[in-house]
C-alpha cells in the first residue's frame, strides 16, 4: 500500500474530509486560490491559511494539497489513522506531507504524532514538515 502512494499524484486529490467549524473561532476554514496548482487549496485555521498563501508564492514548490490522504498504523490493540493538512511537491519532486501550526512548540501527543508521520514518510521517500507560526511581520504582508 506504502508503495502506492509513491506513484500517486495525491496533490491534484481533493480533501479526503472537510475541516470542520468550531464555534468560538475568529478564522472559518476556507479556499485560496493557488496560482502555483491552478486549482483551489482547502484551509482549516488561520495558521494553515498564511502557510498555503507562503507555499503558493514559493518557487521550490510545484504542487500544493489539502488533506489528500490518510495514514493508518497499527499500535497495540488499535488502529490509527490521521490525515496531515498539506501534500507539498517541491520543484525537485521530493513529496512532503506537512502539518501547521499557531504555537512554536508541540506538546508530547503532537511529538509523538509527529515522530510517526516521519517515519511513515521516510518510508515512501518523502519528508514530513511541522510548520510553526509565521514572522507576525511577514504574515501581515
Amino acid at each position: 500500500m506504502v508503495g502506492g502512494c509513491r506513484r500517486s499524484r495525491l496533490r491534484t486529490c481533493p480533501p479526503l474530509r472537510p475541516f470542520p467549524l468550531r464555534k468560538g473561532k475568529r478564522l472559518a476554514p476556507g479556499w485560496w486560490w493557488s496560482a502555483t496548482t491552478g486549482r483551489l487549496v482547502h484551509y482549516g485555521t488561520a495558521a494553515m491559511r498564511q502557510r498555503v498563501m507562503l507555499l503558493d508564492r514559493n518557487p521550490r514548490v510545484s504542487g500544493l494539497a489539502a488533506r489528500p490522504l490518510e495514514l493508518q498504523w497499527h499500535e497495540p490493540g488499535r488502529v490509527r489513522a490521521y490525515a496531515p493538512q498539506l501534500m507539498i511537491r517541491l520543484a525537485d519532486g521530493q513529496g512532503v506531507l506537512a502539518d501547521c501550526t499557531a504555537r512554536g512548540a508541540l506538546s508530547q501527543r503532537q511529538r509523538s504524532l509527529a515522530s510517526v508521520v516521519e517515519k511513515i514518510c521516510a518510508a515512501v521517500g518523502w519528508r514530513y514538515w511541522v510548520l510553526g507560526p509565521v514572522c507576525p511581520v511577514y504574515g501581515a504582508t
